[in-house]
């Protein structure tokens, strides 16, 4: 089983308007509301593509939360959260421009959190799992936590005889790296790179430095191709003539993919191709993989447009 995490989640409210203009009046033609934050989108990837048993967790707060909730209660993803008193969840916004096809992005903040609301947090989700599940730590951390609270949690986690991997962004993957645990990372690139990568050629070499025991390891340095160690291996994977509509969600679903491997022990490369495979359906159309039937058939399709090379 899988239990994707989400400290800081979010309702996203999606709008569409025929063309926005800096400081005029735009009226939405559409309107979405979606349970989000980066573990409840990795949890409801793989629920609707039916890749295993797998349950939303975190913090959710007040109304907001409780919205979250039923959306994904309506979706039939299992979900198993705790609640804050007196705070709200936050909601995120979205708004594509039709006239260009652009989405631009405004993230609120979401409640402050303290540590004993992340142990009762650990306690529960210890109480739900299994020997051997893997724990998905995924997103950015509310106010009131240290940048280090995902390591401190894999260890509890760890410790337990669970399987840990963090999708973040660098600042929050930093720590991670400087342990010795098997942490699985998949960085998460829209924020700074803050490692210095350059070229392609330094990501390989970081991917190789940092691997070690972990399960998976992928810093998602360019849009289109990624170096992805896994099960000690390292791939080369790619795009072939990439048509890519926005990253939203991309991230999330490469990580989906790769958790779902490691959980079921499927074969590295077919793995890799699998989760570039869907992170690039994601791209293509942020809602395709949620609204079609046969959602798992066209990224079964898409696994011949990903070329890999093993280094």
């Amino acid at each position: 089983m899988v239990i994707s995490i989400t400290l800081n989640p979010a309702v996203d409210m999606w709008l569409s308007v025929p063309e926005l203009r800096k400081g005029d009046f735009s009226r939405a033609r559409t309107k979405r509301l979606n349970p989000g934050g980066k573990g409840v989108i990795i949890a409801r990837i793989l629920h609707k593509l039916n890749m295993g048993p797998v349950v939303a967790s975190g913090i959710l707060a007040g109304r907001t939360g409780l919205t979250l909730e039923d959306y994904l209660s309506r979706d039939r993803v299992p979900a198993n959260f705790i609640f804050l008193p007196g705070f709200d969840t936050r909601v995120n916004v979205e708004i594509v421009d039709e006239s260009d096809g652009s989405i631009t992005q405004v993230n609120t903040e979401g409640p402050s959190v303290s540590q004993d609301y992340i142990r009762q947090l650990q306690e529960n989700v210890i109480r739900i799992s299994h020997l051997g599940d893997v724990v998905v730590l995924a997103g950015s951390l509310p106010a009131g936590l240290p940048h280090d609270t995902y390591l401190s949690m894999s260890e509890v986690f760890i410790s337990k005889g669970l399987r840990v991997v963090v999708n973040a962004s660098s600042e929050l993957i930093k720590p991670i790296l400087d342990s010795d645990l098997p942490i699985g990372v998949v960085v998460d690139p829209k924020d700074e790179n803050g490692f210095g990568i350059q070229t392609m050629e330094e990501e390989v070499s970081l991917v190789k430095k940092c691997l070690r025991s972990r399960p998976v390891l992928s810093f998602s340095w360019a849009k289109t191709e990624n170096v992805i160690g896994i099960a000690g291996r390292v791939f080369h994977a790619r795009v072939v003539n990439p048509s890519i509509r926005t990253l939203w969600g991309a991230n999330a679903a490469l990580c989906a993919g790769l958790v779902n491997g490691i959980e079921e022990q499927r074969d590295p490369k077919d793995t890799v191709v699998t989760a570039m495979a869907m992170a690039y359906y994601m791209a293509r159309d942020p809602w395709a993989v949620f609204e079609k039937a046969n959602a798992a058939d066209e990224i079964q399709k898409l696994k011949a447009t990903i070329e890999v090379e093993e280094l």
